[in-house]
Formats: structure tokens, C-alpha cells, sequence
């Protein structure tokens, strides 16, 4: 009777056994006050959009991938129609030590690099390849859309990606068909390798194909909005206490050539353009960990095409220091200048000071999974 119950419990036990996943999240509390003066009125705002959460649980698959799927909302601009929360992230992620496949909605190939500011989007129509399907109310549609991406990584730092969207349509919000399709080449040395005196960080090209109608062509690939990004860090200084790079990104829309006037946002997406944007930063450590930070940039868009001199300029900078442990306290100083076309929907210019308190948190538990950028798996290959 005895060998009969063990049996049955042991049966049991393997009906019912399952792997518990590793379980991630994450957060960032991002809360400022803002002055805003501009050329026709100023005012002072509370703002807490782009705080955000993300949880992610990750699988091991039954062979050499593992699984992991992502869940996140964040708070947008209080000026957008997207409701109190937007899902910035749900997608599915399988991967190998060579192989990622991304499906799901979360950020889109339209920025390769992650600028010093206090929010993504404070120099956005400089550091993204824009969304030609958006009415631009909602920087959020410039940032995030439904993907369908495949990465290849060579040798841990060679990444070949081509990528398939289906970016927001605000004339048709209900088309969900893919319009866009690009390929993005990247070099990156991984960050836990930043302090071995190397001075490129990361260099990576990126072209965007957007399937726009455009009247009087029926090929598509002639009327398409067409985007290359090209994009650099620099470690100008790779010391780990008193660390300085430089980053920067160039956006060429090679865009219609009949636009010569802005009468809407459309118009200023799908109008040639060349945008320029870089940063300069300073940070200090202090026991390893980061003790305050300093950066300046700044930006300029042409608009060549235009019948009018519609150029843009922006100059951005910025200070934090690290009162607590994921906590800081910042200030930082925006300046935004208009000409011609990009005045009459921008506004002429805009100065705006914020005061911000940021907290980031993010926490890994029942670890199973080494980091593709851990240093044994880098040096020794010990993750397979």
C-alpha cells in the first residue's frame, strides 16, 4: 500500500511539475515642474508623464532558447488623447545566444541612441525618424509601434537587424497591416565592458521605408518616406570616476520633393529634411556608484525643400545628482527656436525650465539567466 501511494504521489509530481520563471520588473518615476516662456505666453505646469512600469517573465524554453514576455504602461503627456495609461510595451521576445526575435508592440527602430535628457521625447523631432501616418499630437506614436523584428549578433557585438512595423495611422487608426520596413546595422560594445579604454562605444546605421501613398505614383517604393540614421557614442574619456562621452545621431528624409510648403504636421514628416543632434557628457562615481552627472547638447533640422527658410534649432542641458539609492534630483534647461513653416505649427521659440525628481527601479528575482553582456559569458562563452 505504501509503494502504491509513493507511486501515485510520484506521478503526480510529474504531472504537475513546472519551472517557476525569472521575474523582472522595473520602474521609473519621472515628476517635474515646468516653466514654459514662449513668444506668446508662459505658464507653469506639474508633470509626471513618462513615469512608467514594466514586468517581464522570462522562460527556458526546451532546447537552447528561452522565452520571455513584457508587459508596460506609462502615464503620456497630458495633452494626448491616449487615456490616463498607455501600454508602451507588450511583446513576446525568443532568443538564443545568436538569435532575437521581437513580436509585439514596443519601441520601433526610429532612434538608435539614448540622449542625457529628462524625458525621451524632449528632443524629438530631432532624434527620431517621425511617424508620416500621425497627426503629431501624440509623441508617443513617433516611439512605439507594433513590430515584428528579427536580430542576427555577430561575435557579441556586431547586430544585423531587419524589422517590420505597423506605426499608428491617425487616419486610419484601425489598419493594423504592416507600413514600414527598415534594416539596421549596429556595433556596440557591451557596457560592462565600457571602462576597457576602448573609444568607440557603439556606431550603427539604420534605414526606415514607410509604404505612404503618395498622389501620382503607384510604385511603391517611390512613394515611400524613406529615413537613414546614422549614430555614434564616444567615450571620450573612459575613466570609471570621471567619465565623459559623446553621442550623437544624423536623420536624412529623403522625403517628397512637390512638399515646398507645411500646411500640417503630414506635411512636415514626409517634407526632406536632415536633422542633426548631439551630447556631450560628464559623469562622476563615487564608490562605483554614480554620484552626479552633467550634460549639454544641442540640435538643428534643415528643411531645404521648403519655399521658405523653416529651419529648426534646439539647445538642451542638464544636471542630476544621486540624493539616494534610484533616487535623484535634476534641473535642466530647454531652448527651442522656429523659422517659417516649423513656426506657424511650433511656434516661434521656447524656453523651459524644470525641476525634477527621478526614481528608477529595477529588481531580477529567481535568477536563472546570465546577461548576453556579462562579462564570463563575453570573455569565456560560459552561457550557451
Amino acid at each position: 500500500m505504501k509503494k502504491l501511494i509513493y507511486l501515485t504521489l510520484f506521478i503526480t509530481g510529474l504531472v504537475n511539475a513546472q519551472i517557476t520563471p525569472e521575474f523582472e520588473i522595473g520602474a521609473k518615476g519621472v515628476f517635474s515642474g515646468n516653466l514654459n516662456f514662449n513668444s506668446e505666453e508662459s505658464n507653469a505646469v506639474t508633470d509626471f508623464s513618462d513615469t512608467q512600469l514594466l514586468m517581464g517573465l522570462s522562460q527556458k524554453l526546451y532546447n537552447n532558447w528561452r522565452a520571455q514576455f513584457v508587459l508596460g504602461l506609462q502615464f503620456p503627456d497630458a495633452n494626448s488623447n491616449l487615456g490616463e495609461v498607455f501600454y508602451n510595451n507588450i511583446f513576446m521576445k525568443l532568443e538564443d545566444q545568436t538569435n532575437v526575435i521581437k513580436v509585439g508592440r514596443t519601441l520601433a527602430q526610429t532612434n538608435l541612441n539614448e540622449f542625457p535628457t529628462l524625458r525621451d521625447d524632449d528632443a524629438q523631432q530631432f532624434v527620431y525618424a517621425l511617424n508620416p501616418f500621425s497627426n503629431g499630437v501624440n509623441t508617443e506614436r513617433d516611439q512605439y509601434a507594433n513590430v515584428l523584428d528579427y536580430t542576427n549578433i555577430f561575435k557579441q557585438r556586431f547586430f544585423v537587424s531587419i524589422h517590420g512595423e505597423n506605426f499608428y495611422d491617425s487616419l486610419e487608426p484601425d489598419d493594423f497591416r504592416l507600413n514600414s520596413m527598415g534594416l539596421s546595422l549596429v556595433y556596440r560594445v557591451p557596457e560592462s565592458q565600457r571602462w576597457n579604454r576602448n573609444i568607440v562605444q557603439q556606431i550603427g546605421l539604420s534605414y526606415n521605408n514607410y509604404f505612404t501613398d503618395r498622389p501620382g505614383y503607384s510604385n511603391d517604393f517611390d512613394s515611400s518616406v524613406k529615413n537613414l540614421l546614422f549614430s555614434t557614442i564616444l567615450n571620450l574619456k573612459p575613466d570609471p570616476i570621471d567619465f565623459v562621452d559623446f553621442k550623437f545621431q544624423a536623420i536624412q528624409n529623403f522625403g517628397w520633393d512637390e512638399i515646398t510648403e507645411l500646411n500640417d504636421y503630414f506635411d512636415y514628416t514626409r517634407t526632406q529634411s536632415t536633422s542633426l543632434f548631439g551630447t556631450f557628457r560628464f559623469l562622476k562615481q563615487k564608490l562605483e556608484r554614480p554620484h552626479y552627472q552633467i550634460s549639454i547638447g544641442g540640435g538643428y533640422k534643415s528643411l531645404g525643400n521648403l519655399s521658405t527658410d523653416s529651419d529648426q534649432l534646439i539647445f538642451i542641458t542638464n544636471g542630476f545628482y544621486r540624493m539616494g539609492q534610484n533616487f535623484d534630483i535634476g534641473f535642466q534647461y530647454r531652448y527651442t527656436e522656429n523659422a517659417g513653416f516649423t513656426q506657424n505649427l511650433f511656434g516661434k521659440n521656447e524656453h523651459r525650465f524644470q525641476l525634477a525628481l527621478v526614481y528608477s527601479f529595477s529588481q531580477i528575482f529567481n535568477k536563472q539567466f546570465g546577461d548576453r553582456e556579462d562579462l564570463l559569458n563575453l570573455e569565456h562563452n560560459y552561457i550557451k
